[in-house]
């Protein structure tokens, strides 16, 4: 749950600048315009610094992207092979 709301923090503050109050978990994060390739590389730098965790290029692919849920989920199965 805290992954989520720092994620989805990072793209209401950082990424959607306002044109967006709120978004749902689960909202397709490109199919809404809310996020680009371009900002899909800001979430990708923002992970690395914030989570301590190199995002593999393979890694980078639509399904990890494409919602606030599956970025989550795909960070929490990460981190915890990690650890």
């Amino acid at each position: 749950m805290e992954t989520q709301m720092i994620i989805n923090n990072f793209i209401l503050n950082e990424l959607a600048k306002g044109r967006k109050k709120t978004i749902n978990n689960d909202e397709d994060l490109l199919a809404e315009g809310i996020i680009d390739s371009l900002g899909i590389l800001q979430l990708v730098a923002f992970i690395e610094e914030k989570f301590n965790f190199t995002v593999p290029d393979e890694d980078v692919v639509i399904e990890n992207f494409m919602s606030v849920n599956a970025l989550s989920s795909y960070l929490d199965q990460k981190l915890a092979a990690k650890h």
